[in-house]
């Protein structure tokens, strides 16, 4: 039964895919970014599809299990954080992107600083930290499936996701991958609900629950309680993470999907209903700690709220929460693998036309699914423990994006090179782990993405005392109030809003 179910749900999935292609056109900016048609609804499920991967699912409730609730204060916290910060500066990428006919961040900056170093610079940067991200969703579809106890083979398992993600994205591109999302959020939704009212109602309660858990020896986790350098370090990711949210490639693709500037703050609006499973999630992962008969230990601890869902619910419920998750992996991968492409073809490789851009990016999309099965079948620990650094280096970021906002006066070379530093130094931190320097931020409880950041800021800053403009750019705030504020769609939408 659960095979079936999980099944139907990918089938499910295929249908939603299929059904994208109607109103799709050959345009490219159709296929990257849905001819920035997108409504609010369709805007918050791809978001929130490409947002909450396998690791909200699997890596969540895990580490709550195994470290305690305090574990997932930092990933709840740069969630929420990210949802007022994008509030007030995505309508700004967004009124960029249809200023400058953009449908990737380089795009973006590369043409409101008119500067192709600056362009490639933030293009390599996000390939080359994004790459990782690949593999992280199909391990997460392997420990999906071997954690509901489905007998199928880790290397069937791994290409058949690779495949149906392929499939998605040639079917029509970013409308795909947001049309499957539906699918992928109902049962991602369903299943955390009903896992932890169902682990609730078994222990007798909330109260019953989280007594139990703490006669297991819940609370006698090292990282229950936040003092010194660890509440420093939880800060510090925070926010951190917060300012990255919004520059990732697909997060970037679904903003400038959206039909207006409107459209993206009543869809910011609504964005923290998803946190509403997070309490559910707590209370399965408390749950299993008495509930389970074997304690979970290291990498199987991911395992947690599947074998959960085995002991607690049917077996057809427990098969939508399997293909829930090997949907939130496949979703996730689209969104890694459209990302790159379209970065690779539109801002890497020079002079390609747009009339042949699609097939370009269908082509680094196959070569990107083919790496990342081989590196998850050959070698999965070796880019896997490159995944935190996606964050550190794409968030150096960041700055351009603020820069192209409030119009400060710097040179695009100068913002280059901040991004670099930025990275370099959070690659050298990161494989430095014993070093000098990344031991006293370990010390001291500070986020080495953040140590980089900050570090990335104050060059650029000494350039704008020591090398200081010649043009300057316009701030897009200060452009908006003339150029697009009143745009005949935005009014429209704000009209209709009424």
């Amino acid at each position: 039964m659960i095979a079936l179910t999980f099944t139907l749900v990918l089938l499910l999935a295929l249908g939603a895919g299929i059904l994208s292609r109607r109103g799709s056109k050959k345009e490219i900016s159709d296929y990257l970014v849905g001819g920035r048609s997108f409504g609010p609804v369709l805007v918050f499920i791809l978001g929130a599809g490409e947002a909450y991967s396998i690791g909200t699912l699997i890596g969540f409730p895990g580490g709550v299990y195994a470290h305690g609730a305090s574990y997932g204060v930092w990933f709840i916290g740069y969630i929420l954080l990210a949802y007022p910060i994008g509030y007030f500066f995505a309508p700004y990428l967004w009124r960029a992107g249809k200023r400058y006919n953009a449908m990737t961040l380089p795009d973006v900056a590369g043409r409101h600083f008119r500067s192709r170093g600056l362009e490639l610079t933030i293009a390599v940067a996000s390939v080359v930290f994004l790459i990782p991200w690949g593999q992280l969703q199909l391990a997460g579809l392997q420990v999906a499936l071997s954690g509901l106890g489905i007998t199928i083979n880790p290397t069937v398992a791994v290409f058949a996701g690779a495949a149906l993600a392929l499939l998605f994205l040639l079917l029509s591109g970013v409308r795909a991958p947001a049309f499957v999302s539906y699918v992928k959020d109902a049962a991602l939704l369903l299943g955390a609900i009903l896992i932890g009212l169902a682990a609730t109602a078994k222990s007798g309660g909330l109260t019953a629950l989280f007594a139990d858990a703490a006669s297991h020896g819940a609370e006698q986790s090292s990282h229950s309680t936040f003092s010194g350098a660890s509440l420093t370090f939880v800060m510090t990711t925070i926010v951190f993470q917060s300012l990255g949210f919004f520059v990732f490639p697909f997060i970037v693709q679904a903003v400038l999907a959206a039909k207006s500037e409107a459209t993206l703050k009543r869809v910011a609006r609504f964005n923290p209903l998803y946190m509403l499973m997070y309490p559910f999630l707590v209370a399965a992962a408390f749950g299993a700690i008495s509930l389970l008969p074997n304690k979970l230990e290291g990498a199987e601890s991911n395992e947690v709220l599947l074998q959960l869902s085995r002991l607690v619910l049917p077996d057809w419920l427990t098969g939508v929460v399997a293909g829930g998750a090997a949907l939130c992996a496949i979703v996730v991968l689209c969104g890694s693998a459209l990302g790159i492409g379209s970065i690779v073809s539109r801002n890497i490789v020079p002079g390609i036309p747009e009339t042949s851009q699609r097939l370009w990016v269908r082509g680094v999309i196959v070569a990107y699914l083919g790496i990342s099965l081989l590196l998850t079948l050959a070698a999965p620990q070796l880019l896997l423990t490159l995944v935190n650094t996606a964050y550190y280096g794409v968030t150096q970021a960041v700055v351009v994006f603020a820069t192209m906002i409030f119009g400060w006066k710097l040179r695009p070379a100068a913002l280059a090179m901040g991004v670099v530093i930025g990275d370099l130094v959070v690659l050298w931190l990161y494989v430095d782990k014993h070093g000098a320097v990344s031991s006293w931020l370990s010390e001291h409880g500070i986020n080495i993405g953040a140590a980089a950041l900050v570090l990335n800021v104050l060059f650029v800053l000494g350039t704008r005392l020591l090398w200081p403009a010649d043009n300057p750019v316009r701030g897009l705030r200060t452009e908006g109030r003339s150029a697009t504020a009143g745009s005949t769609s935005d009014t429209t939408e704000k009209a209709g809003a009424r």
